[in-house]
């Protein structure tokens, strides 16, 4: 009988018609189960750590790639012209010339 019980009535329902559970869940102060929920004081410690390491090294990698990335493409300068000039057309039709 048990599991057509199940399968007509939401368990989200059974769950709360359940009496000691609902009960102790109502008694239970929120700041409680948030810590029930939290890490180890040391295992954070740990996680913070890691996340420290990995963080600065993405970011160094990161940075690393943008200046590869900004010296890779060719500069096309004329006469003493401040623009740096994408192509050689384009330096030639500047107007600073």
């Amino acid at each position: 009988m048990g599991f057509w019980s199940r399968l007509l009535v939401p368990r989200g329902v059974r769950r709360a018609m359940h009496p000691v559970r609902t009960v102790k869940r109502a008694a239970t102060p929120k700041v409680v189960k948030k810590a029930r929920r939290a890490m180890h004081p040391v295992d954070n410690a740990i996680y913070g750590a890691e996340r420290q390491v990995i963080t600065s090294l993405r970011s160094g990698r990161r940075r690393k790639a943008r200046a590869r990335r900004r010296g890779r493409a060719p500069v096309y300068r004329h006469g003493n012209c401040p623009i740096a000039h994408r192509t050689p057309e384009a330096a030639a039709k500047c107007r600073n010339h």
